[in-house]
């Protein structure tokens, strides 16, 4: 897809490098040596939002890059502060020019708003804006680091910033956490793009990590230029910096915007972890955890926290991540676990919906209370009455997915609990069910299915951690039994596959790399045959993409930038064939749109935005044709928690599924097969799970 770009200060200077496809090799942290046991596993729980700095007289307001201080008995807040934007729409970042200050008993409340700790000064070393401030105890008083902008040029590497060119790292003191005091000798010292500073007590000094692009001039560490990168300076006083160096850089996005965000390093247990982002779309932080805490790689990725601008604090001995945002409102706070296991990927689609062997459709999600799996189904299309909630399974990781048969039979596939393994449950020709089976396991997802050309399901999943791609397929169409697994499809990835048939039956599996490098591709060479090798379909992603076909027989792929900054499609330019360039869809979007194929053979896309404010809409005008401007299709005031779910009703009714971040179903049908939409309407009172789809998540 083509780059894209936020502001010119996130910007890389160089063109894009060669995408690294998808083959052998780690995904897990470098190997324990001695003693040390392997690292942590990463994740986080359900978010909760704790503290909304809107007013009366300021209106809507947003938090972003912010720091959290235990201090005399009390929790701080500082953060950058601003007037949110229109739902959807990103705010303007060069507008943030004070920090917010806020304390409470603990991290979840009750919080208590202060004046603003900070406010730019222009006249300070020429102070631009404030960014990310990061708040330490040393000495007998507080620091706050933070950024001010500044224009790009050369700059000083280290010692004090002067009022050189580059973008400045300031400091100020506080004896009380209320007032606060600028260094008088200026910036500690100014680089390409610094940004996002955080400090560490490492050893017998200080080690500050911050958001850099490398390259010569203005500080930048490194030669040439153009990488997003996690870059740090050494310091015994926390006034001296030492020159920069590289703790991570990632190869893959050096037109597109940074995704080396907001970097936090934690030691714990004789390993260092690096949390960074936005990974998975603008609210997700990836870990990576490395021995050296002066050297991070991809392949020590150790978890995923679904937040942006994610912060880790400990209170006894109970660890937080807390998370912020330009798409909500305030601060968000969630249980932080460190384990053994990777946390499973979430599916696609919350809830999951198809029509069964007798033609109804029939909607899966999990209960909110204990996350067992239930089942709703239409029990007439023509009138449109369905069955209450029932129990259809035990508590499951994740949302179900699902195959049909040649004759129109549900195969239910499940994640357990921690990914231990998988199970799975076939429908009856009558219409009831089987019972519940081992399908193989340990996995990382429920798997992605397709029917093949010989009738066949085919099912792909990745290995925990996401270290391999295995393949299943049935040993004859609509029959209860399965070939053996077949390791090694691909892998390591970055998400789990995604498939998709070809109109002569041929089966395609698309996958992202690791960190979001870019999407890879492989394809059936015969339907039914042997499989390509892996090739590039495209280059920095923020998250796995999704694939569907239209009435004329071609393939669309959607898929969001780097840090979900402007969703993409990619279509062939014949039915089965080979694919056409990258056009642009939506704006923000959280993850990938969800395409729906119409009873005309039309496709429909929907966008969630990032925090799940506003749902936006389009359609192609014919099938295979232009795509129709569009426009807003959700509901303003109610917040979803992830892109939804459409599915075809016996009647030829498209069906929309949307949960709202309280756990309950939204849907809106169509009046007429391939026509308008009726208003939004609850579908039932049971509350679901509102796990966020598409992502790693406990």
């Amino acid at each position: 897809m083509p780059p894209i770009s936020r502001r010119s200060l996130l910007r890389g200077a160089a063109g894009a490098g060669a995408l690294p496809l998808l083959g052998a090799g780690p995904a897990a942290a470098t190997a324990a040596s001695g003693n040390v046991p392997p690292p942590h596993r990463v994740g986080a729980g359900p978010f909760r939002h704790v503290h909304d700095p809107s007013t009366a007289a300021t209106g809507p307001r947003y938090l972003n890059d912010h720091t959290l201080i235990r201090a005399h008995g009390r929790w701080h807040l500082f953060s950058i502060v601003g007037n949110s934007a229109p739902r959807g729409e990103s705010p303007d970042s060069a507008a943030e020019v004070s920090f917010a200050h806020a304390s409470a008993p603990g991290p979840y409340g009750p919080w208590t708003s202060h004046p603003d700790a900070l406010t730019v000064d222009p006249s300070y070393f020429g102070e631009e804006h404030l960014w990310a401030p990061h708040v330490i105890e040393a000495d007998g008083r507080f620091w706050m680091f933070y950024a001010a902008g500044g224009a790009d040029g050369t700059g000083s590497g280290g010692g004090t910033g002067g009022a050189g060119g580059g973008a400045a790292i300031n400091v100020a003191t506080s004896a009380d956490l209320f007032t606060w005091t600028r260094a008088p000798s200026g910036p500690l010292f100014r680089g390409r793009a610094a940004r996002d500073p955080m400090v560490l007590r490492v050893g017998g000094e200080w080690v500050m990590y911050y958001t850099e692009v490398s390259g010569t001039g203005g500080g930048g560490p490194g030669h040439g230029g153009g990488h997003h990168i996690v870059a740090y300076r050494r310091s015994t006083d926390l006034l001296h910096w030492s020159e920069p160096g590289v703790a991570f850089t990632d190869a893959s996005t050096e037109t597109t915007v940074s995704v080396t965000e907001s970097p936090y390093v934690v030691g714990r247990d004789g390993w260092y972890y690096l949390f960074i982002g936005p990974r998975n779309g603008y609210e997700g932080t990836d870990v990576l955890a490395s021995r050296d805490p002066f050297r991070f790689e991809l392949s020590g990725w150790t978890g995923h926290v679904a937040g942006h601008a994610v912060e880790v604090v400990r209170d006894g001995d109970e660890w937080y991540a807390s998370a912020a945002g330009w798409f909500r409102n305030g601060l968000y706070v969630a249980p932080l676990s460190w384990q053994a296991t990777p946390p499973p990927w979430q599916s696609p689609d919350n809830p999951v919906a198809a029509l069964d062997v007798t033609g109804r459709l029939t909607v899966f999600a999990l209960d909110a209370a204990d996350r067992a799996m239930l089942r709703r189904v239409q029990l007439d299309p023509h009138t449109d009455n369905w069955s209450e909630w029932e129990r259809f399974g035990g508590p499951a990781g994740a949302v179900p997915t699902l195959g049909r048969t040649t004759d129109g039979r549900l195969e239910v596939f499940s994640l357990a609990p921690g990914g231990v393994n998988l199970h799975h449950r076939v429908q009856r020709p009558d219409g009831g069910w089987y019972g519940w089976e081992e399908f193989g396991g340990p996995a990382d997802a429920a798997p992605a299915v397709a029917r093949d050309a010989h009738g066949r399901l085919e099912v792909f999943a990745p290995s925990p951690g996401g270290s391999s791609v295995a393949r299943r397929r049935q040993r004859s169409a609509g029959a209860l039994a399965w070939d053996p697994w077949e390791p090694g499809f691909g892998g390591p990835v970055g998400a789990p596959p995604v498939v998709g048939a070809n109109a002569d039956g041929r089966l395609e599996v698309f996958a992202l790399a690791p960190g979001g490098a870019g999407i890879a591709h492989r394809w059936q060479e015969a339907p039914g045959g042997g499989w390509s090798a892996w090739h590039s379909f495209g280059t920095a992603a923020g998250a796995a993409p999704r694939v569907a076909g239209d009435g004329s027989g071609r393939l669309t792929v959607t898929a969001i930038g780097p840090s979900g900054l402007g969703t993409f499609t990619r279509r062939q330019t014949v039915a089965s064939g080979g694919w056409g360039e990258w056009q642009p869809l939506f704006g923000w979007s959280a993850a990938a749109p969800v395409l729906a194929v119409n009873a005309d053979g039309r496709l429909e896309a929907f966008s969630l935005s990032p925090g799940g404010a506003r749902l936006s809409h389009r359609w192609q005008t014919a099938p295979g044709g232009d795509v129709h401007p569009g426009g807003e299709f959700g509901e303003p005031g109610i917040r979803l928690v992830a892109t939804p779910t459409a599915a075809l009703d016996a009647t030829g009714r498209l069906h929309v599924f949307a949960v709202t971040v309280a756990g309950r179903i939204r849907r809106r049908v169509q009046t007429r097969p391939s026509g308008g939409w009726h208003p939004w309407t609850a579908f039932g009172d049971r509350a679901v799970a509102p796990v966020v789809a598409g992502t790693p998540a406990l």
